[in-house]
């Protein structure tokens, strides 16, 4: 069953500085988010990828083309309509510190999105607040912290917790752990498989690195200069990889078949 259906998606940006000119960043893509599942989009930096989930995530217009959100054509919607489905549709970037505002408490930085919802009364956030810090874990005590006191990965799990607030259904997750270390991307890791199975969630894992794609995707769209150029699940795409492009992707990662197990 589909949580999201992407179907022919074109955007198009103009060239700064080239009146007249324009660059298209998207060229009829289209792929699915199965509910439950993981979606690894991956393809280098220029891709679209990113693009995409921004679309998805109503951040910008495409120019034609249709997101369906379980059934629903999201263009159709009102603007409140848009706004209280936001709910069920959450994102993660890469930078946790970027994400969260340097003079918003923990506290503040998880709630916001709740009180902007009107979601519960204040004793049901402060509630709500605590749940997600257990659920990443990370002790109760860090909401009267600052992001400036906290690690990277510590961070990246209050981003996660701000995420699951308003209890989505679905998380875009734009490389949410390269800007972590080795070990700490592991966790990070397996805490968000430990989360989709604890909750149901469906992922759209946006990143340049197939051996995380490896360990988290159920299935692989690959990008290149805004055009689809190959879907199929993981074990499909790493195993017989139909397209040139995506072979070069699979050869240039370091350490090669060793790191992915092949």
């Amino acid at each position: 069953m589909s949580a999201i259906e992407v179907k022919n998606l074109v955007k198009t940006f103009p060239i700064r500085g080239k009146r007249g000119h324009t660059f298209k960043a998207l060229d009829d893509v289209s792929f699915t988010l199965r509910k439950g599942t993981t979606l690894g989009v991956v393809g280098e930096s220029g891709s679209g990828k990113s693009t995409a989930a921004n679309i998805i995530l109503g951040l910008l217009e495409q120019d034609s083309g249709d997101v369906i959100f379980e059934g629903v054509n999201v263009s159709e919607l009102s603007k409140k309509e848009r706004f209280a489905m936001r709910r069920n549709l959450q994102v993660v970037f890469q930078n946790p510190y970027g994400s969260l505002d340097p003079m918003y408490s923990i506290y503040r930085a998880v709630e916001e999105p709740m009180r902007v919802h009107n979601w519960g009364t204040k004793k049901e956030r402060e509630e709500r607040v605590a749940q997600l810090l257990d659920m990443v874990a990370l002790p109760r005590s860090a909401m009267r912290r600052y992001p400036n006191e906290l690690s990277g990965g510590q961070r990246q799990r209050i981003a996660i917790a701000r995420a699951l607030a308003l209890k989505p259904e679905v998380l875009v997750l734009d490389e949410a752990v390269s800007a972590l270390d080795v070990l700490v991307q592991g966790q990070v890791l397996d805490l968000l498989a430990q989360l989709q199975r604890e909750l149901g969630l469906t992922y759209m894992f946006i990143t340049h690195d197939l051996a995380v794609v490896r360990m988290v995707a159920d299935h692989v769209a690959v990008m290149r200069d805004g055009r689809l150029v190959e879907q199929a699940t993981t074990d499909e795409v790493f195993d017989s990889p139909r397209e040139q492009y995506t072979k070069d992707l699979l050869d240039a990662i370091p350490g090669g078949k060793f790191l992915l197990g092949l």
